[in-house]
């Protein structure tokens, strides 16, 4: 099975469920899933599947209908997950390290008519955030109203403790009322699917505001299972386990759809990343697969040098930086016979825009470059101002043409438009170049930064930060500073108001928390007195005050 579909392009006009369904029926003996000692075949994950299906058909969800989900990382959420896409609606997760802001903005904007919550994660109470983030909540008889919210129908709570909410269906006894399907027309549903049919919605970082949502078709998550699969060699004997949450594309994507829909391997959760636990599972059922960022494998090292556990895996696409490849290849895997594949991604085209092949043996290009562009991805780089494409070798603006591409942002029309040039290029907002066939990845344009895997903008930060401290703040200016263990961390300068002093950062931390993504609080902040330094054309001297910054940090450029 898995031979064929890598040998063949059918992944490009066959849709993720149709590809789940067959996976299922081939080996429903298999085990998919291992959770916390538990083993589940892939015939009770079609079933539990079935059952949610059913249960949501029930609470009248259509094709086409948004469904929002903040999942915790456990099977429960991948029953829901494929249910979702089994019924035709359309899957939107949610990013559980939000703050009210980004809440309240984008499930306003996407609408959803049923949205999925765990109630607790991590010490948050997300029955509340809920409830805080749509105060106008009306309920009925098992349904939910909100003017804010117009297409808003459902609540559904998943609770480990079997806790139920008022105004909240409990997910449990959903999946139990759904046990009466019929089973012919879950697979007439699932046929029915379209591999250009809409049907998820994914968040991706703005320059300057809330996480713009993103239309996928099939065809964006097909291509990047369908290469790096192919690209790491995968067999059906090889495991995976999955280190990212569920709400993030490498969970979601590489995590459930590449080992669950299109290879048929067993997928081992965690409900939370513990480097510990995982480097444990890696050792004892001899995991071959992985893939994460900076921060998973910076973590997952000094698990290792703890010295009780080995280091199993051979396939891992890492989205690092050049010093972390040499400590997974030479210090973790201790061989350079394994695939170590690094990468360029985006969610607009799904998101691997660029991999590097699987027999590249120039152990530099594997290092520095992010790889080359997937095939049928065409990539030039553009001077950012004037949009002209420079020579190869020349540093500039990432741009692509793909077969793979997102259909838009939702209701964000104009947004759409602005990224794409008069040749069809797609601006990317990523700076690089791009030589000898291949990559190299710079940094972003307009002030974003990866840290911890997630992309974050400055700007954004600024912004949020005087709003939530107004009589405290005169300015803010937020930094990214090269870091071993987030790939980048904020480090944010602050100009105070007359008479007041900067209180300290654990304070402002406290009072940030649920307000703003977790991700987007300062790991460090320190005042600045006087104007901002400034350019020759009179803006903020941004590299001035990163290098006063990095001096300040002790970092070694």
């Amino acid at each position: 099975m898995v031979q064929e579909r890598l040998l063949s392009n059918r992944w490009y006009s066959t849709t993720i469920q149709q590809f789940f369904v067959e996976t299922c029926a081939y080996q429903p003996d298999k085990t998919a899933i291992y959770f916390e000692g538990k083993e589940i075949s892939f015939g009770e994950l079609q079933e539990n599947v079935n059952r949610f299906s059913q249960a949501l058909l029930k609470l009248g969800v259509k094709r086409g209908d948004r469904v929002s989900v903040m999942p915790a990382t456990r099977p429960e959420f991948v029953y829901a997950y494929f249910a979702v896409l089994q019924i035709g609606a359309v899957l939107n997760p949610l990013n559980l390290l939000w703050g009210v802001i980004e809440f309240e903005g984008i499930l306003q904007r996407n609408d959803p008519g049923v949205i999925i919550s765990v109630d607790n994660n991590a010490g948050r109470d997300y029955i509340q955030l809920l409830r805080a983030v749509i105060p106008d909540l009306k309920y009925g008889k098992g349904t939910v109203s909100s003017a804010r919210i117009p297409a808003l129908t459902h609540l559904i709570s998943f609770s480990r403790e079997g806790t139920k909410y008022d105004g909240f269906l409990d997910f449990n006894e959903l999946l139990e009322s759904g046990k009466g399907y019929d089973r012919k027309e879950m697979l007439k549903l699932t046929r029915e699917g379209k591999c250009t049919d809409i049907q998820y919605i994914c968040q991706t970082s703005g320059t300057t505001g809330l996480a713009k949502s993103g239309l996928w078709n099939h065809r964006p998550p097909a291509s990047s299972i369908h290469f790096l699969a192919k690209y790491l060699t995968m067999t059906p004997d090889d495991t995976y386990i999955n280190i990212s949450p569920l709400y993030h594309n490498v969970g979601m994507v590489l995590g459930l759809f590449m080992n669950l829909a299109y290879l048929g391997t067993t997928l081992y959760l965690m409900d939370k990343f513990d480097p510990m636990e995982a480097m444990e599972l890696i050792d004892r059922y001899d995991i071959t697969a992985s893939a994460g960022f900076d921060a998973h494998f910076q973590a997952l090292k000094k698990a290792f040098d703890s010295g009780k556990y080995k280091f199993k895996l051979t396939k891992i696409m890492a989205a690092i930086q050049p010093n972390a490849y040499d400590m997974i290849v030479r210090e973790m895997c201790k061989s350079e016979d394994v695939q170590v594949l690094t990468l360029f991604g985006q969610t607009e085209n799904g998101p691997l825009v660029a991999l590097t092949e699987p027999d590249c043996v120039d152990y530099r290009l594997r290092k520095f470059s992010n790889g080359r562009p997937l095939p049928g991805v065409e990539m030039v780089i553009k001077d950012v101002e004037t949009g002209r494409t420079r020579l190869s070798h020349e540093q500039g603006e990432i741009c692509y043409k793909s077969p793979y591409m997102f259909s838009g942002y939702y209701k964000q029309e104009k947004e759409t438009a602005e990224l794409f040039d008069e040749e069809g290029y797609f601006h990317s907002g990523d700076y690089g170049t791009f030589k000898g066939g291949y990559l190299y990845y710079y940094g972003r344009l307009g002030g974003i930064v990866k840290t911890g895997g997630e992309n974050v903008s400055l700007t954004y930060v600024n912004q949020n930060l005087l709003k939530l401290f107004p009589d405290e703040f005169d300015d803010v200016q937020t930094l990214g500073i090269p870091d071993t263990h987030w790939g980048w961390k904020l480090v944010s300068y602050i100009r105070m108001r007359p008479g007041k002093k900067l209180r300290d950062l654990k304070e402002y931390k406290a009072e940030c928390k649920g307000k703003m993504a977790e991700y987007e609080i300062p790991k460090e902040i320190f005042p600045w007195e006087g104007p901002w330094p400034v350019t020759s054309v009179g803006k903020t001297d941004l590299n001035k005050l990163k290098a006063e910054m990095e001096k300040l940090l002790g970092v070694k450029t």
